[in-house]
């Protein structure tokens, strides 16, 4: 989910730094195979408009959402202090053609983002001003913000052209339902703090993966989080639920600076 410039915690370090139960009965156990984000399935790109691919040098590397026709939200990992040409490509179900490609033209990461130790991340978010206004339509539209965190255990979406089980990135969106945990489980399952302006959602074996940073986690139609950070390796372990940036505590954040950034 994390796109692989996060360098995130293996199976191994799991199991030492958050005392996971990792033995030999844990590593042969047979996961459920079935086509997946992880635990996901094919989606069209109509049924998830808001839904982007960031691009470098021709090749998806994050997910990141439609805000307004000018404005993408993403992970601040996804472009923070990233020299190379980042372009969008919006109305396509799959990362390497069809849709539109656009241009970004410039970048705004929350002043308080900090990537720790390459294991968590906090105020993961930045806006994208696109260097051209986006044609909406069946396959490109905004998604609205979120005014409230939905309930634990809440069933909330996340979307992606991540890895699935078989280790490789595929070319088509998929998507999976998962449910919210509470931040203080959450916690537990990283043994660190989770600081307020996050979330948590996962089920066994479902779940983003490396490729998905900067997606979309979405409630009733509208914007809850962001892909942030969690396991890797292999991703989708139960009881380690997947980290998001929280958007109804960034919300006024998104607002202010993206009416900013579409002044420039």
């Amino acid at each position: 989910m994390f796109s692989t410039l996060l360098v995130l915690l293996s199976v191994a370090t799991f199991g030492c730094a958050l005392h996971w139960p990792i033995g030999p009965e844990f590593l042969l156990k047979k996961r459920p195979i079935n086509n997946r984000i992880v635990g996901g399935k094919d989606t069209p790109i109509e049924t998830i408009p808001w839904q982007v691919s960031l691009q470098r040098q021709g090749s998806h590397y994050c997910g990141g959402i439609i805000y307004s026709k000018n404005i993408i939200i993403t992970a601040a990992h996804c472009v923070y202090k990233k020299n190379a040409r980042i372009f969008v490509r919006v109305g396509s179900s799959t990362s390497n053609n069809g849709g539109s490609e656009i241009k970004v033209a410039k970048i705004t990461v929350h002043d308080r983002y900090v990537n720790i130790n390459n294991e968590k991340a906090e105020y993961d978010i930045a806006l994208l001003l696109l260097s051209s206004p986006l044609e909406m339509g069946p396959a490109v539209k905004a998604i609205p913000l979120a005014e409230s965190v939905p309930n634990d255990g809440a069933t909330v979406r996340v979307s992606g052209w991540g890895y699935t089980e078989t280790g490789e990135a595929p070319l088509h969106l998929k998507s999976v339902y998962v449910n919210i945990v509470n931040r203080e489980e959450c916690a537990r399952a990283y043994n660190t703090e989770i600081i307020k302006a996050t979330i948590c959602a996962g089920s066994p074996w479902k779940g983003a993966c490396n490729g998905d940073s900067g997606g979309p986690l979405t409630y009733n139609g509208k914007l809850v989080g962001i892909v942030s950070f969690g396991p890797a390796d292999p991703c989708g372990i139960p009881g380690i639920p997947v980290v998001y940036t929280d958007v109804v505590e960034l919300r006024k954040w998104i607002e202010e600076e993206a009416e900013i950034l579409s002044s420039t």
